[in-house]
Formats: C-alpha cells, structure tokens, sequence
C-alpha cells in the first residue's frame, strides 16, 4: 500500500490540465509549512524554493513553539492562491513579503533576510529547527 496525500481541488484541477497551475511541479507535490499556518492561518510571508527543489512556505523565520507540517502544493494554493505569484521561483532562491497582501521580493536564499521578516532573537531558520526538532524519525522531512 502506497502514501497518497490528501487531494484538494487545487490538486485535481492541476492534474486535469488547467492553465492556471503555474507550478512546475504536480499539485500533489508534497511541501513543508508550519503549525502557524496550517492550524493557526498565519499568511505565508517566505517562500522558499531549495537547492534540491523542495518547497517551504513560512509566516518567517521558525522558531521552537512552531511545528513542521506537510502539505501538497495543491492545497497550499488552494489556501493562498497568491503563492501562484511564486510559482516560477527558481531553486535556491526564496520569496518573501511584510504582510498577506504585500509585494513579493526575491532573491537568493543564502542572503539573510531583511527586517521585519527577520526576527533578531529568531533561530537560524528552517535547517536549524529540523536539526533541532524531538521528531523520533528524521526520515519524514526527506
């Protein structure tokens, strides 16, 4: 038996051909994201396209009440479907704006960000939280 992810309409409408799914990537890619917002609804302020092509979107930087979450593609633009304004992010490169509605900036992820998405008492970031994260099999993140 296989893992197949939860299915949104984002989903099948990017696996049926719409020309609006600008990722690309499948619908049912699998990202990572925070507590924050998938439980709490924070808006997604970073966008973070890794070197090796895994997806992240964060409120910011994480810090240790936060918690590593999974989703697809399809269902994070299904909540926000201003991150389709992303969707051509190339790899190692990152995405970041000041509030929900605000103008994406972009530019490569191994700058640091600039205030107020940076937080001055914040960890180092998303590789710093995983490194960091009590989780009992770090096989989930990769």
């Amino acid at each position: 038996m296989s893992f197949r992810p939860p299915f949104s309409p984002a989903d099948a409408a990017a696996e049926h051909g719409d020309a609006s799914w600008l990722f690309s990537e499948p619908a049912q890619t699998l990202a990572y994201t925070s507590s924050r917002v998938l439980i709490e609804g924070h808006p997604v302020l970073l966008v973070v396209h890794s070197r090796d092509g895994d997806w992240q979107f964060l409120h910011g930087p994480v810090d240790e009440d936060d918690h590593c979450r999974i989703v697809t593609l399809g269902r994070a633009v299904s909540r926000d479907p201003s991150l389709l304004l992303v969707a051509d992010l190339p790899r190692g490169w990152r995405a970041y704006r000041s509030m929900a509605d605000g103008l994406w900036f972009r530019d490569p992820s191994d700058l640091p960000l600039p205030e107020p998405v940076r937080r001055r008492d914040a960890p180092r970031g998303w590789t710093h939280w995983l490194a960091n994260s009590s989780l009992p099999s770090p096989w989930l993140w990769k």
